[in-house]
């Protein structure tokens, strides 16, 4: 017996009748009575809902579908609903308005308002600023050589978390820790992170003023644009133990040839451990974070992928090359809550596969031993698109979300370290204020949440979760003291201007002995730069790393992993018994059990 092509109802016994008719009308082989009953009850399943005297239904759509429906035709319903009162809005501003208004700045800054609120980090660019920020990416302009962190346009001021060594702004005097609050005399509130740094780049050797808020203070500083020559990398060897040090500020095109030499020399036997620093890392070029990955893991390994709001897969990064190390050495990634994007990226899946897998040759596996020190990263996993549209203008759209392998997510909650080390450098309050509430996506003004996050299939780690929800309950008031320390800056200008007419006698008398004092300082802070100047950049580094404890307890726990292995070989051979072994013997920044004894 041939089967039928298409679909058709098998209604043989059920109504008697031999003959059959296809969906499509075609003519279909008669059946042998004999065959009859078996056909019958194959069919029975599919049939138990079918009524002959009446048209069967398609298919419903599943319970998501309906509600995908329902939720696009709410849209649209509110989007023409709302376009409705913005058009009267504009008619009786035209109409009954007492002064003339810019129709077209009326709107763009109406959009820039309303994007900006979308979340932390999509914006809408009006044709002046689309143009700038464009010219700012070329060649002919440069910048004053500093590392800030995203604002809403709402924001006062923008932070200022780190200032290269050596670069324009250093050299005039800019801290870690100020808080812009103009550039050339315009305060950048209402301004999004992007437009104020198109105003701070610019041509090379023009200058621009800059006040920042310090201590609760105004100060004014005059700076001048040069081009950023800072060090994307840095290397050293720990030449006593045997451990190279390599630390990368971003991923650029060439990061991935850098590490490829170190991981040459591990497998020559040259080398027992390899710290790499990611500290104060805000990403790069993905690409390079992948390549990166490829060093270590098999060729074809799923680094990371990008779903949008409907949980589908846009695009998938994988490893193109076959790994260069060969060794098990162990490696300890530094991590801080400055780590973020496509370093925290790489972070996490090279903690993943060193957790679930052995990489190398079946024949003889070993396993990939890395380890995370220091802090929790920024929780930077989102993606966003610059799509230009009509009158000049682009927007900016978060789009997409970054999942690690197993659908982990690392948005607002960052990736966990397995050793927790903090900085024994004590930062100023500023600073430490910074560090806490701003070095981090769960800070930010309009965040994707970690709720979202799981609405949308993705996992979160337990450990992050739950500190990135402490760290959200803080920054409200965070914000909101931001704000107050903005309004009292403009304040206390105002009553230094009044003061300066009031206190004229009173500063003249006690000009002299300021006189005094001022050349005092003077030569102090000469004596200070003269010795500073002596020392060369390679110094100053080499005098941090010493005095750098996170670096120390990678190095500390390489070293006693490879002292324990050489006693017994079988010992930590792979990560989770490394952790163990390590916790147990060497304590950090973790709660210990302590016993009291009477």
């Amino acid at each position: 017996m041939k089967l039928f092509k298409n679909r058709v109802f098998i209604m043989g016994s059920l109504l008697g009748i031999s003959i059959m008719q296809g969906v499509q009308g075609e003519a279909i082989e008669e059946i042998p009575k004999e065959n009859n009953q078996d056909l019958v009850q194959q069919a029975t399943p599919k049939l138990a809902s079918f009524r002959p005297w009446k048209k069967q239904k398609a298919k419903k759509p599943d319970k998501s579908e309906k509600q995908e429906k329902r939720d696009k035709e709410k849209a649209e319903k509110m989007i023409y609903q709302w376009l409705k009162t913005y058009s009267e809005v504009l008619n009786f501003v035209e109409k009954k308005s007492f002064r003339s208004v810019n129709f077209a700045r009326f709107i763009q800054d109406s959009l820039k308002s309303a994007v900006s609120q979308i979340d932390a980090h999509s914006s809408f660019f009006a044709p002046e600023n689309y143009k700038a920020v464009m010219e700012s990416t070329s060649g002919e302009f440069s910048g004053i050589g500093v590392s800030i962190i995203s604002k809403a346009p709402d924001d006062d001021t923008l932070v200022i978390i780190d200032v290269i060594q050596g670069g324009p702004a250093e050299k005039a005097g800019v801290k870690s820790g100020d808080k812009i609050i103009e550039v050339n005399g315009e305060k950048i509130k209402m301004l999004t992170s992007d437009e104020v740094v198109s105003k701070l780049k610019g041509k090379v050797g023009s200058q621009l003023s800059l006040k920042v808020l310090r201590n609760k203070k105004p100060i004014d500083f005059t700076v001048t644009r040069d081009i950023i020559k800072d060090r994307t990398s840095l290397c050293y060897f720990f030449k006593n133990q045997g451990i190279y040090y390599l630390s990368l500020k971003m991923f650029t095109e060439n990061v991935a040839s850098q590490v490829s030499e170190l991981l040459k020399k591990a497998n020559e036997g040259k080398c027992k451990g390899l710290v790499l620093d990611l500290r104060r890392n805000p990403g790069g070029i993905l690409d390079s974070g992948i390549d990166m990955a490829g060093l270590f893991l098999e060729k074809n390994s799923l680094v990371v992928v990008t779903k949008d709001r409907d949980k589908k897969v846009k695009a998938e990064y994988r490893t193109t090359s076959n790994p260069v190390l060969k060794s098990s050495i162990p490696i300890f990634i530094l991590i801080d809550n400055f780590t973020a994007s496509a370093a925290e990226i790489l972070a996490g899946s090279l903690k993943y596969y060193s957790h679930k897998t052995c990489v190398g040759d079946e024949s003889n596996t070993r396993p990939l031993m890395v380890f995370l020190l220091g802090t929790s990263t920024f929780g930077k996993g989102s993606v966003q698109e610059v799509i230009p549209v009509s009158n000049g203008c682009a927007l900016k759209l978060t789009t997409m979300l970054y999942y690690l392998p197993e659908d982990y997510s690392i948005q607002a909650a960052g990736i966990q370290p397995d050793f927790v080390v903090k900085p024994k450098t004590v930062p100023s309050e500023e600073m430490k204020w910074i560090n806490d509430l701003y070095g981090k996506e769960v800070a930010l003004k309009h965040h994707v949440t970690i709720a979202e996050v799981e609405k949308n299939g993705g996992k979160i780690d337990p450990e992050a979760k739950k500190d990135a929800e402490k760290i959200e309950a803080q920054s409200e008031r965070a914000h909101i003291l931001a704000a107050d320390e903005g309004e009292e800056a403009e304040s206390d200008e105002a009553e230094d201007d009044g003061d300066q007419t009031k206190d004229t006698k009173a500063k003249k008398d006690m000009l002299d002995l300021g006189k005094g004092r001022l050349h005092q300082d003077k030569n102090k802070i000469k004596n200070k730069e003269e010795e500073e100047k002596e020392k060369s950049w390679d110094e100053k580094q080499r005098e941090e790393l010493a005095m750098d404890v996170q670096v120390q307890a990678s190095i500390n726990m390489i070293s006693l992993l490879n002292e324990a292995k050489k006693a017994n070989k079988r010992l930590a051979t792979h990560r989770e018994e490394a952790i163990t072994f390590l916790k147990k013997h060497y304590l950090v920044d973790t709660m210990v059990e302590l016993e009291k004894i009477h």
